[in-house]
């Protein structure tokens, strides 16, 4: 049984889907922090309105979806093609421009392919025909978490192969990212099931247990009993990011059920560092509402809607930075917030 989501008022959501979508620009992007446009955290609001789950919000996320298949690069050394830069806009000019650079590749591209798959499950036949359309693109996009160098950022051999590192500038393999990875590519195989196309779907399908295979074997830690932020890089969760909150993605995105062992020794360390996470206790600026997705999944209900409504109470009416927040400064409000906000609230809301 899949545990419940946290409750929030329905006014709660209405309240963050209107944040996304007024943070939307006529190209079809989506503002993160200040002019910056973040496609990995446009990608967990779009995930966000489709949870939400009416005809604006659909809307919304169909325009994201255009833009980020617009601005795909061209091979470029330490560029993979279908990677995807941030950008910033102009605010004078409404000029966006790439930074020639992103955070990561891996990530950008998995979520990408989660949401393609979410989109063509929610039935809307718009968003659907958008993606049967461009079906091939995205096939190329998963191929950037399957091929090694140039095309991808797969690791082929030695002791991190099967991972993907976040970028070929930065060849770390993060356990955050390669969650991310796995759900990416077993969404983008139900996604090739859903289309009737078998032999591709077996091929993802194949490329996604043998993430989650690597994950395992290589990122947790069995003396440490946690999961490592990174491969050989060992944990202490009293450091909230990366270890700490490298121990809720294997549960967020997947990789293993609530009831593994797994699960239950990294959220549960986890919780021991940070025991009062759900009072808005945690030594970031930012929020990070994606602990109420772990939460409920460990079935934290109670803990989880506790947060939301401390969220709310800091950041509602205006979502911008609130006056305190416990630490200085302030993290602002922005859309992998809201995405969240909703991903963690919402029945049956999924990466």
């Amino acid at each position: 049984m899949t545990p419940e989501p946290a409750a929030a008022p329905a006014s709660w959501i209405t309240e963050q889907v209107d944040f996304i979508l007024s943070k939307q620009l006529a190209s079809g992007a989506i503002l993160s922090t200040g002019t910056k446009i973040t496609p990995y955290f446009a990608n967990i609001a779009a995930l966000g309105l489709l949870a939400a789950d009416t005809a604006p919000a659909r809307a919304g996320v169909l325009s994201w979806m255009s833009w980020y298949l617009d601005h795909r690069n061209a091979a470029a050394p330490n560029v993979p093609a279908q990677s995807v830069f941030d950008y910033v806009l102009d605010p004078a000019t409404g000029i966006e421009t790439p930074t020639g650079d992103f955070d990561s590749v891996d990530s950008y591209a998995s979520t990408t392919l989660n949401l393609a798959y979410r989109a063509y499950a929610s039935g809307d036949p718009t968003l659907q025909g958008f993606v049967e359309a461009n079906i091939g693109t995205y096939e190329a996009i998963a191929n950037l978490t399957t091929y090694g160098a140039p095309i991808g950022v797969r690791i082929e051999s030695g002791p991190e192969a099967g991972l993907t590192i976040a970028k070929p500038t930065y060849a770390v393999a993060y356990t955050m990212d390669n969650s991310e990875v796995y759900s990416g590519l077993a969404d983008f195989a139900a996604l090739e099931t859903l289309l009737g196309r078998t032999a591709q779907a077996t091929y993802y399908a194949s490329w996604a247990e043998s993430t989650r295979a690597a994950i395992v074997a290589k990122l947790w830690n069995p003396t440490n009993d946690n999961w490592d932020a990174s491969y050989a890089s060992p944990s202490s969760t009293d450091v909230f990011y990366a270890p700490g909150v490298a121990q809720l993605w294997p549960i967020i995105f997947g990789v293993v059920a609530p009831s593994d062992p797994k699960a239950v020794a990294g959220w549960g360390q986890f919780s021991a560092s940070f025991p009062s996470w759900h009072t808005g206790v945690i030594p970031d600026s930012y929020p990070w509402v994606s602990i109420t997705r772990a939460a409920a999944l460990m079935g934290q209900t109670a803990h989880a809607e506790s947060y939301l409504a401390d969220v709310h109470a800091r950041f509602a009416p205006t979502f911008t930075q609130p006056t305190s927040c416990g630490q200085a400064p302030c993290g602002e409000w922005y859309d992998a917030e809201a995405g969240w906000f909703l991903l963690g609230s919402l029945p049956d809301s999924q990466i």
